[in-house]
């Protein structure tokens, strides 16, 4: 079995999720869009595409010309109706595949945050065995509005649209794949925008939170990898 992994910014790969695929079988093409690697034109032949995030708008094609092949290769995947999962900017990518708009969200979330599963969220098997509300990593200034026919499975206090399903995709706002070492590398190349969000501090702040609440996201996160390998194996 292969796996496709679409990474708009080297530090931001597929990370945990990535390793449990593996470790299920999988191979995973991990290609880095920001490198100049060649986004392919359309994923058939893989059990699931990844898109990853990174720092850039959607709408960014002129500083970034790779998101336009990305957008080509998921409304491709849309007429096949091929497995799709978007983390971040590869859930704002999906959003704008499927028509609906990505603008600024009122605050910028970056932390460990509560999430909230909506009715639909709660009957979604992709999120089976969850608890309502789940805390999760946000790293995000943008948000995306519910493309038309496709469920709202999650929300948060500053951000209505954490997650929606439309089909075959499924589209993320945060970033369950992320480990203790990412979130360090991060505060690191992104450090600027840290201290504008959080003070002097963040940096030094967010770390101390990484530690307390990576621990305890471990249980929800394997139920929520679990479900999704049954999903990619469905026929």
């Amino acid at each position: 079995m292969r796996a496709l992994a679409l990474r708009n910014v080297s530090i931001e790969g597929p990370g945990t999720f990535g390793e449990f695929l593996k470790r299920g079988g999988f191979a995973i093409d991990d290609i880095d869009l920001s490198k100049g690697e060649r986004c392919p034109a359309t994923a058939d032949g893989y059990a699931v595409t990844l898109v990853m995030g990174g720092p850039m708008n959607v709408y960014e094609e002129d500083k970034h010309p790779f998101l336009a092949d990305e957008l080509r290769l998921l409304q491709d995947a849309i007429k096949k109706n091929h497995k799709v999962i978007g983390f971040c900017l590869g859930g704002q990518m999906i959003a704008r595949a499927r028509g609906a708009m990505v603008t600024k969200n009122p605050v910028k979330e970056i932390g460990w945050m509560p999430v909230s599963l909506t009715g639909a969220g709660k009957r979604e098997p992709l999120l089976a065995g969850l608890p309502e509300t789940l805390t999760v990593f946000q790293w995000h200034g943008d948000t995306f509005a519910i493309p038309k026919g496709a469920a709202h499975l999650a929300r948060s206090e500053v951000c209505a649209n954490q997650a929606f399903r439309h089909g075959n995709m499924l589209a993320l706002q945060f970033h369950p794949e992320v480990e203790e070492t990412d979130v360090r590398l991060w505060s690191e190349e992104y450090l600027p925008e840290l201290v504008r969000e959080r003070g002097a501090r963040g940096r030094e702040q967010l770390v101390a939170e990484t530690r307390r609440a990576y621990p305890r996201m471990l249980k929800d996160r394997d139920i929520f990898y679990q479900n999704l390998l049954r999903w990619i194996l469905e026929r």
